[in-house]
């Protein structure tokens, strides 16, 4: 679920870009083993005294219908009215205005598993898209490809898919039947895988469309030199090539070809089968369908309902489900778009700019001063302070003009005594200049 969320991301921005709107709602279909048709036959008693059936007897059997429950797991998708009959048997298209006692209906159920809805609205809603209606695939696919003539003439519509093949069945105007084979293109790509392993998956997909025929007897004798970029593989036979398709095409057509006899409408294709879908653009596929068959096929793309300047945008098969599911939007209504922006990525802030503030002007600096030392405030004395010892002055203790009192000890009276023997062995000359300049 995660890979096709990204998928649907990348898908939404890119058809976002392509159409410049901003996409947020979309209709949807699915297909496979998820979705099948069930028939049931109920009736109602005309209303009016004189047995003439009005339109409100034809609403009052469509409610009964919408009360008929699902299977267990199972959702009801779409629901229509495949005849009308009365009292005699007889079918009747439009019964308004005829007379009978009862009017009885047979009505087509599209069924749905619950969890594969619910499944597919979660991914689209990881994508940022609001599914706002999804039908059976089977179903749209005729929108673009066949009229409304062709539909009452009873004709059989084919989508040859990737995964898988979708059958659409019409008769008096009305879907009649739908089925879904899992099995397609992905399947005969994976048979010339196994055929020759040489080949690159990347390059079988090319190799099958641009050289590749559903009939053996169709394709001419030549040997096809197979390149990957710049190497050359192992070269393969155009017969073999399409013997090998063939094998797998028979097998999907066969398939087909049950299902519509299981319809009941076998012998009811006025307008033969129509082939679309991505593997319809492969070569000769119509001319096998033809031979398995035995009615008469045709390969259509989308037409019906496209402008003549768009026809050539979508003149390739594997287009024809995406215009059908927008002709089927557009009658129920247009989605809500708002303008694209393209989406660029953030620049990164640039830093808050700070303007340059200019430096204060520098003071010329002081010369520093040498902190002197404080000197001691005298204290007061109390009454109970201890008497202070006053040292008496000998007046030895001199250094600098800085008188120091010098704590009474031993080392300093051997000092003081050895100073005095010094001055007295050499004597300080007299202050008065005595014409000899030498000491």
């Amino acid at each position: 679920s995660q890979m096709v969320s990204e998928a649907l991301r990348t898908s939404r921005m890119r058809a976002e870009e392509l159409a410049g709107v901003a996409i947020t709602d979309a209709y949807v279909v699915i297909s496979g083993k998820f979705v099948r048709c069930a028939r049931y036959t109920d009736h109602v008693f005309v209303a009016a005294d004189d047995n003439c059936i009005s339109q409100s007897d034809l609403a009052a059997l469509r409610e009964r219908m919408c009360n008929v429950k699902a299977a267990d797991g199972e959702t009801i998708m779409e629901l229509f009215p495949l005849n009308y009959k009365g009292d005699a048997g007889n079918e009747m298209k439009n019964p308004v205005g005829c007379y009978s006692k009862q009017l009885s209906s047979t009505y087509n159920f599209i069924l749905c598993e619950h969890v594969a809805k619910d499944r597919l609205r979660r991914v689209f809603l990881d994508a940022g898209i609001k599914i706002r209606e999804i039908f059976a695939g089977a179903a749209v696919v005729a929108d673009s490809v066949v009229t409304s003539d062709e539909k009452e003439d009873g004709v059989a519509v084919v989508d040859l898919g990737g995964g898988v093949t979708d059958v659409a069945v019409y008769h008096n105007g009305v879907l009649g039947y739908i089925a879904s084979i899992p099995m397609g293109g992905a399947a005969v790509n994976a048979d010339i895988r196994c055929f020759n392993g040489h080949i690159p998956p990347r390059t079988i997909e090319n190799l099958k469309c641009q050289c590749g025929s559903a009939v053996v007897d169709l394709t001419p004798d030549e040997v096809i030199q197979v390149r990957s970029r710049s190497r050359a593989i192992k070269p393969i036979s155009r017969l073999n090539l399409a013997a090998v398709i063939e094998a797998r095409m028979t097998d999907i057509a066969e398939y087909v070809w049950r299902e519509i006899c299981d319809s009941g409408y076998s012998k009811k294709l006025g307008a033969g089968i129509v082939l679309t879908g991505g593997v319809a653009a492969l070569k000769n596929v119509a001319d096998l369908f033809n031979r398995v068959t035995g009615q008469e096929v045709r390969v259509a793309c989308a037409e019906i309902g496209v402008q003549t300047e768009s026809l050539e945008k979508v003149s390739t098969p594997n287009l024809t489900l995406a215009v059908s599911l927008l002709q089927r939007g557009a009658k129920l209504g247009a989605c809500p778009v708002g303008v694209y922006i393209p989406s660029a990525k953030p620049e990164p802030k640039a830093a808050p700019k700070v303007e340059p503030q200019p430096a204060p002007k520098a003071e010329p600096q002081k010369p520093v001063e040498p902190i002197a030392a404080p000197e001691p405030k005298p204290q007061p004395q109390s009454a109970t302070a201890a008497p202070k010892v006053e040292l008496e002055d000998d007046g030895d203790d001199i250094v600098d003009g800085t008188e120091d009192i010098v704590k009474p000890s031993g080392l300093s009276r051997i000092g003081s005594w050895f100073k005095r023997a010094l001055s007295d062995a050499f004597p300080a000359p007299d202050d008065e200049d005595d014409g000899d300049d030498e000491y």
